[in-house]
């Protein structure tokens, strides 16, 4: 009995390691077929001027997405200190960005660090947290519907390539627009489904009920943004839209300072579109390491045909040493704050953290 509770605590780190490890793997393959010694020169090309762009626009992204989160949580009643906000914010995104999707993942970690019993119940935080992530869908859909469109009229792009662009266009879509519809019109469909399963699940019957009355909760929420908070709502949407629209542009951005190229309108409508299908999809190793950078390169000779091998790895591999400084940020805030709270949780019987640090 020890011994599975011990393989099954180990599991999960050895999960992490070997996806580490072959996402190692893959980029040394990249490198090893467009050669290493180019990337770097590619990289190097970008000068003070292209370091500082680069940078600028990740911390632009990830201001535009603090602040986003900030005029939500407002709405709702939630004022918690900024530093608390940012941290918690930087930790959500360290894990989303270790785990295997991009887009979800660190959310229960970024709910724990703030919710409290009096000033920040679990479910309105969950909320909140919900609500932000569907306004960053929906800013996605606005740019990716300009890139399919683009794609689809496109005659240099194969059908089967295009078959292949529709399919994943309309599955982000979809799934993104039947959240909308559930939480805007409050039609509680997660809460109705998860009270069918009693039905074929009766020995968790209980806990079942009990984990929909919550979801329920937490709908009605939701709900209030789109009724009660629409204003604050918008606002956040046109700050998500910002947020979306400095990662739209790193492509222009890194190739004009490393290669002088620039790029149409259409062109990066349809490298964010393929940038979204590789984020959901082949976000498969930490950070997207080796797959990102593989998928990339066909990805840029396929909208831009002067982008070369050792450019698309140069450009994948910037963006993450960029990304790397929040990543480190978070974690480090996870490791000071978040562990004392979750230890917290785990000990007190009503499971509120102490909320006398900020």
């Amino acid at each position: 009995m020890i011994d599975s509770r011990m393989r099954r605590k180990r599991r999960p780190w050895l999960n992490v390691l070997l996806s580490i490890a072959i996402g190692v793997v893959i980029l040394g393959a990249v490198f090893y077929f467009v050669g290493w010694r180019a990337v770097f020169r590619e990289m190097s090309a970008l000068g003070v001027g292209g370091i500082a762009a680069v940078l600028g626009t990740v911390i632009l992204a990830m201001v535009a997405w603090v602040i986003c989160w900030w005029i939500i949580l407002r709405s709702y009643g939630i004022r918690l200190p900024l530093r608390r906000i940012i941290g918690a914010r930087l930790s959500g995104y360290a894990v989303s960005y270790l785990t295997p999707t991009l887009y979800f993942g660190g959310e229960p970690v970024r709910a724990l660090l703030v919710s409290d019993k009096e000033r920040a119940p679990a479910t309105r935080v969950f909320a909140t947290i919900i609500v932000e992530r569907f306004l960053g869908g929906l800013s996605m859909i606005t740019f990716i519907l300009m890139g399919s469109f683009y794609a689809i009229s496109s005659p240099t792009i194969a059908w089967s390539e295009k078959r292949i662009l529709v399919a994943g266009v309309a599955f982000i879509t979809f799934w993104i627009l039947v959240g909308l519809i559930n939480f805007a019109w409050n039609r509680k469909w997660i809460s109705r489904a998860i009270r069918l399963l009693p039905r074929l699940l009766r020995r968790w019957k209980a806990g079942l009920e009990r984990a929909a009355d919550k979801v329920s909760e937490t709908e009605d929420e939701i709900y209030r943004a789109f009724t009660e908070h629409w204003r604050a709502t918008l606002l956040a949407f046109l700050v998500q839209t910002l947020a979306t629209f400095f990662i739209y542009m790193r492509p222009q951005v890194f190739f004009f300072f490393s290669a002088g190229i620039t790029f149409t309108f259409p062109q990066l409508s349809l490298l964010f579109v393929f940038n979204i299908m590789l984020s959901f999809f082949l976000w498969i190793t930490p950070g997207g390491l080796g797959t990102g950078e593989a998928a990339l390169i066909g990805i840029f000779h396929l909208v831009h045909s002067g982008v070369t091998s050792h450019g698309a790895v140069a450009y994948s591999l910037i963006y993450k040493f960029a990304e790397a400084m929040w990543v480190g940020g978070g974690l480090y805030y996870l490791a000071q704050r978040g562990i004392r709270v979750m230890k917290e949780h785990a000990v007190t019987p009503d499971g509120d953290p102490d909320d006398s640090e900020s």
